[in-house]
């Protein structure tokens, strides 16, 4: 089991914040107060936008290893 250093702890989490608080600083407040400009001669949505909206998400097989009986086990799940 690894060893977890406090300094090195405190230095990522206050790093963390850091980014964090920059990214939010640098957040475009106009862009929230722009109008939607639609044109009129845009067919009108359909009723059901959720069979439009519909997207096959494929999950990724990755290796897992766990422990049964003793014996460590590794598979594709």
């Amino acid at each position: 089991m690894t060893v977890i250093y406090r300094r090195e702890m405190l230095r990522v989490m206050l790093g963390g914040a850091v980014v964090a608080t920059a990214g939010l600083a640098m957040l475009p407040v106009a862009a929230e107060s722009a109008q939607l400009a639609t044109s009129k001669s845009l067919p009108a949505p359909t009723e059901n936008l959720v069979e439009e909206a519909a997207v096959v998400v494929r999950r990724r097989r990755r290796r897992v290893c766990w422990w049964h009986r003793g014996r460590r086990i590794c598979r594709w799940r």
